[in-house]
Order: structure tokens, then C-alpha cells, then sequence
């Protein structure tokens, strides 16, 4: 096997291994431009960022990115319609859903806007919400444009498309147009959270008036972002908001574009991320695992593994997917694919009579190695924090563990 690391067990002796998580620093894209031909390698920068191709509307990939343009938003739904906070998770899934955040007037109620189209005669740009805001704001991606209705704050949401599962993404960017200050409660920005509610990082658009502008916040090491809040101007469209008068800053949006949802926690049998288990087997007789993809309706196969081994399931790295792994009893060794990584990982922790019980004993959001003995219905467990073990009694003989992985 390549690209592998090993840790030995010997003599009943614990081998610790110190697991260090450090946090690597945001990868940042900002930028502007007069128009869409002068931001575009910005935003190609970020899109190679995420990685993969722009995965659509629907299912659920473990590579690529998502993209919202406003474009193909319904007359229904555009200006003077509103546009549903759920729509590009139920009429258009690409996973995330929005809330408009209450500025100090306390007015947001929850809704967004899409400007209109040229055909449709109501006014492009959010023209017919006040007439000098065509003149001000241009698109990146022609022609709508997209806004919270009275307020200039909200909150994006991700779930794995089409469904009520929570998920988090590697990164977030948004097109900005009119931004005229860089400044105190003036700025256009971005701030992003983690699923444990802490800010990971945030950017400002950079300032072109009547231009365009894009920040992007991207992750390479790991971290994940659950909830991204917009901070679009420091006032929301209306009749009364007229750009550079009285210090008010109007600003609309233009295209988002993010990483692949993934499920924000782990499912059990969940290969690809998207909340649910995939129907897979082991056959050993060639060593090879087959699986089946819920989110995408493909398959992989895998080899890995021999003869008389045992597969186990469990989410050993902490990315919220299940990794192929294996138990070997002639043994007593682990073997772990890294989902993450594509790195194999060995450790000698058992003997032949053990059965195989991972799961998350330490509560570090990652399942550990362990297994149950029947001699002397012990628990062995191999804690992922940190490396060290402990055991505890728990059963007889002639128990069996719950959720324990046979022999085949």
C-alpha cells in the first residue's frame, strides 16, 4: 500500500502518538474590476480553489463546488415577486438556504429579492425600486441581481441539496457591485463560521464604485464552514436609499459561489458525504470493496484488504465520511484508507478472538479503534485524540457487542 503510516502496539504497551491539530490560515481572494471580463481570472482563482467542476442542480458530490447567477430565477419569483429563502434548496437544490439578519431599525422580514429582466418590463437592476440604481450597479453574469429586503445583512445556510440535512462547505465567494467604502459599518464583507459557532475567518469586497468587486474565503487544510454571513452596504435597497446620499452606501449582489455541501456530521456507512449511508460490501476473496454512492448514483471500487479480513466502518480522520478500513485478526492490525487524504494508516490493536467495536469514545468528532474481548468481556479502546488506550469491563462470555463486525 502507498503513501502509509504505521503505529505498533507491543508487548500490551501502549505506543503513544501525539495528534497535533493546527489550523491553517484562510485562503483569501479579493478583488475588482470595472466589469466581468476584468474580475474574471479572480474568480476562476477561487473557483480552482474549491476543486472540481461546478456540480449544478441536485445529488451530491465529494468533489467539486456549487454556483448560484440568479439568471435562472422564474419572472414568478423576481421582481416585483419575492423570492422564496428555500429556493435554492427546493425549487433549484444546490444546497443552502438564507435569513435576512435585523439591522437597528428592526424592519428585515426575511425576504430577498431578484432583479427583473429586460423583457419582463419592470426595471433591470432593481431600476423599479429606485431610478438611479440601474445607473449605479452593473452584473458579472447578465442580467439579474439579487438583494435582502430591507435590511443589508443576512446569513447563508448550507445543507446537502434537496434535503434538511445540515452540511458545511470548504469555501465561500460573492460578486459585489457598488462598492463605495472600505470603512467601519460602511464595509461590504463576509464573515465565516464554523459548526462549533466560532469565526474562522472574514474579508471585505474591495471598494469600485459602480464596479465590481469579489472576496472569497477558501480552506485547504481541513476546516469547514458551516454559516456565512453578508454584510452587503450599510443600508437595503429601497425608494428612499439613494446611493451617496446622506452617507448611505447601497450595495447589490451578484453570483455565490461555494464548495460542495457535505454532511456536518458524520452518518454511519456514509461514504460520500451526503447524510446518508451507501449500500457497500467487501468481498474477500479478491480483497475489494464495492460501493454505491447515494449522492451521485455511481460506484467505486476499491482494493483493499485480503482474505480473512474484516471490514469496519467509522469516520477515523473526522471529515464526516466513512473510510475504508479493515480489521485483520491473523493480526490483531487495523487498516484505514483516510477519506481526507487518500493516506493509509496501520496500527496493531487486538488479537485474532477480538471483536472489532470502533466508534467515537472520546468525543473528538472522530471514531476510534477499538474492540471488545470476549475471554474477558474487556473494552480496549485506542483514543484518536491523543493515542493512549484504556479498557474497561463491560459483558460476559457469550455476550456479543453491539455493533460489532463479524468475520465473513
Amino acid at each position: 500500500m502507498k503513501n502509509w503510516m504505521r503505529l505498533f502496539l507491543l508487548g500490551g504497551c501502549a505506543v503513544f502518538l501525539l495528534v497535533i491539530s493546527t489550523a491553517a490560515a484562510p485562503v483569501v481572494r479579493q478583488g475588482s474590476g470595472a466589469n466581468a471580463a476584468a474580475l474574471q481570472a479572480l474568480v476562476d482563482q477561487f473557483r480552482a480553489d474549491l476543486g472540481g467542476a461546478n456540480n449544478g442542480v441536485g445529488g451530491s458530490f465529494t468533489t467539486g463546488r456549487r454556483e448560484i447567477n440568479w439568471d435562472g430565477v422564474p419572472d414568478a419569483f423576481s421582481e416585483p415577486n419575492l423570492l422564496p429563502l428555500d429556493f435554492f434548496n427546493i425549487n433549484s437544490p444546490r444546497g443552502v438556504i438564507f435569513n435576512a439578519i435585523e439591522d437597528e431599525t428592526g424592519a428585515a422580514l426575511n425576504q430577498f429579492s431578484v432583479s427583473a429582466t429586460t423583457a419582463s418590463g419592470v426595471g433591470v437592476r432593481f431600476n423599479n425600486l429606485n431610478a438611479t440604481y440601474s445607473a449605479i450597479f452593473t452584473t458579472f453574469s447578465a442580467e439579474r441581481l439579487f438583494t435582502v429586503k430591507n435590511a443589508h445583512m443576512m446569513e447563508v445556510n448550507f445543507v446537502i441539496p434537496g434535503t434538511n440535512i445540515p452540511a458545511t462547505v470548504s469555501g465561500f465567494g460573492a460578486v459585489f457591485t457598488d462598492v463605495d467604502s472600505a470603512t467601519g459599518g460602511n464595509r461590504s464583507l463576509i464573515r465565516v463560521y464554523g459548526a462549533d459557532g466560532r469565526q474562522l475567518s472574514a474579508a471585505s469586497a474591495p471598494v469600485l464604485d459602480n464596479g465590481l468587486s469579489f472576496v472569497g474565503i477558501s480552506f485547504n487544510a481541513g476546516e469547514r464552514i458551516s454559516r456565512v454571513v453578508i454584510e452587503s452596504g450599510n443600508a437595503p435597497l429601497s425608494a428612499t436609499n439613494t446611493d451617496g446620499t446622506g452617507g448611505v452606501d447601497v450595495v447589490a449582489m451578484d453570483d455565490f459561489i461555494y464548495g460542495e455541501p457535505r454532511a456536518e456530521q458524520f452518518h454511519e456507512k456514509d461514504f460520500d458525504g451526503d447524510g446518508f449511508a451507501d449500500a457497500s460490501i467487501f468481498r474477500p476473496s479478491t480483497g475489494t470493496f464495492f460501493i454505491l454512492n447515494s449522492g451521485s448514483n455511481t460506484f467505486n471500487v476499491f482494493s483493499f484488504g485480503a482474505n480473512g479480513d474484516i471490514p469496519v466502518s467509522g469516520d477515523f480522520d473526522g471529515d464526516s465520511r466513512a473510510d475504508v478500513a479493515i480489521f485483520r485478526p491473523s493480526t490483531g492490525e487495523w487498516w484505514v484508507n483516510r477519506s481526507a487524504s487518500g493516506v493509509t494508516v496501520a496500527a496493531q490493536f487486538g488479537s485474532s478472538s477480538d471483536k472489532p467495536v470502533p466508534g467515537d469514545f472520546d468525543k473528538d468528532g472522530k471514531t476510534d479503534i477499538a474492540f471488545w474481548r470476549p475471554s474477558t468481556g474487556f473494552y480496549f479502546v485506542l483514543r484518536s485524540s491523543n493515542g493512549s488506550f484504556f479498557s474497561f469491563p463491560w459483558g460476559q462470555a457469550g455476550d456479543l457487542p453491539v455493533g460489532a463486525s463479524t468475520a465473513p
